[in-house]
């Protein structure tokens, strides 16, 4: 087995599947960024499931590698293979790999493959290596890269109660005055999200910063207040 083999297995079976009514519309959804074979996510997930339990003991061995040689395919149904395969794999995931995610974000970045690394994977890794999570944060805020920055503030996103508030008001407050839609939306829903377990301190905030926040950071981070 080598990782050429697995990706001509992803191959065969994404041409063989492949809808041409379907990826025009989803090549378009995403602003002409990358093509498409036109497979939902559903069809997709029927392959991943059965592929991932065949070749997992391969693929942990061999994970670097192989979401690298995805990663490297120019049609997008790639990437996201890649990323089920690693949400399948995210317990085997350490600090080892955080370099290789953080090349993910950077490369063909758009918020379809960004928000899943940030929030699932780099979430995950922070979450077990807590000594990271300050360097790290301030690393990619200094970063100049929209896409860490934006990793930044969505890493949390599934932290609930164990938010760090003060980090990711912290690290908003950094972002706040710019006129970048990706990073101005992402604001409001970090704070949308973690109105859900703390209402009190997010409206608190959203008045206290109302001036330097865009009025999208305003509008997503009020929907639950």
């Amino acid at each position: 087995m080598t990782v050429t083999k697995l990706r001509n297995q992803i191959e065969a079976w994404l041409e063989e599947n492949q809808n041409p009514v379907d990826a025009p519309r989803m090549k378009a959804y995403m602003k002409d960024q990358y093509e498409y074979y036109g497979i939902k996510s559903p069809l997709r997930r029927s392959f991943v499931a059965p592929f991932y339990k065949e070749n997992k003991a391969f693929i942990h061995e061999n994970i670097e590698e192989f979401v690298q040689s995805m990663w490297n395919e120019p049609y997008r149904e790639y990437q996201y293979i890649a990323m089920d395969i690693l949400k399948k794999s995210k317990s085997k995931l350490t600090i080892a790999h955080l370099p290789l995610v953080e090349w993910m974000i950077t490369q063909k970045s758009w918020w379809d493959t960004v928000d899943f690394l940030a929030s699932t994977l780099i979430g995950h890794i922070f979450s077990k290596n807590q000594e990271l999570i300050k360097p790290k944060v301030e690393e990619y805020l200094n970063s100049g890269n929209m896409w860490l920055q934006r990793t930044a503030i969505l890493f949390q996103l599934k932290y609930g109660q164990q938010t760090d508030k003060e980090l990711l008001f912290d690290s908003i407050k950094r972002l706040t005055g710019g006129k970048e839609f990706f990073i101005n939306k992402a604001l409001g829903w970090a704070l949308r999200q973690y109105s859900k377990f703390n209402p009190k301190a997010v409206r608190q905030f959203i008045e206290s910063e109302k001036p330097s926040l865009s009025g999208l950071t305003i509008r997503e981070g009020s929907k639950y207040l």
